[in-house]
């Protein structure tokens, strides 16, 4: 597999920036709401938390045949962080999530986000793409949906259903 190289990306009102630990401290008061971790579980991470998670992250995933690629979500017209995206670009499938903090939703910001993200990694890498998704997250339905996924039958531990290409 070759390596993808991280780029930012930008939309009409949005702009993906790669990842990097210093986003941490503005990104712990943008996953706070307890709302977000309704379908998914958790609770809201600490900035210690955060900080270890995005050097963790930036650092990679270790295994060669494995790549983390992940981006703030940010509005283009303040430069505000709204929530990320992210994926794990594997030879066979490239998994791929999205959050949007709860102040920001209903703007239709994840659907911008992931169909930049998804647009650009299917230019950068050919393997299908897979989501899971639990089965009552209505709003992330149609976020996948927008980027050419459909439901499958495979269901995880967690109870997330596959939406794949």
């Amino acid at each position: 597999m070759h390596a993808v190289v991280m780029t930012e990306l930008v939309t009409e009102r949005l702009r993906l920036k790669p990842l990097q630990r210093d986003g941490a401290a503005e990104m712990v008061e943008v996953l706070a709401d307890q709302a977000l971790y309704g379908f998914t579980g958790g609770e809201p991470p600490s900035l210690t938390d955060l900080e270890r998670r995005y050097t963790g992250q930036a650092a990679g995933s270790g295994d060669p045949a494995e790549q983390w690629l992940n981006w703030i979500v940010r509005l283009t017209a303040t430069g505000q962080a709204v929530g990320y995206v992210q994926a794990t670009v594997e030879p066979e499938q490239t998994e791929v999530a999205w959050t949007i903090g709860a102040p920001w939703q209903g703007n239709g910001y994840a659907r911008e986000a992931t169909v930049a993200m998804a647009d650009w990694l299917r230019s950068a890498h050919h393997a299908p793409l897979l989501a899971w998704i639990h089965p009552d997250h209505v709003a992330s339905h149609r976020v996948a949906q927008a980027i050419g996924l459909a439901l499958t039958a495979e269901v995880d531990d967690d109870g997330e259903h596959a939406w794949r290409e």
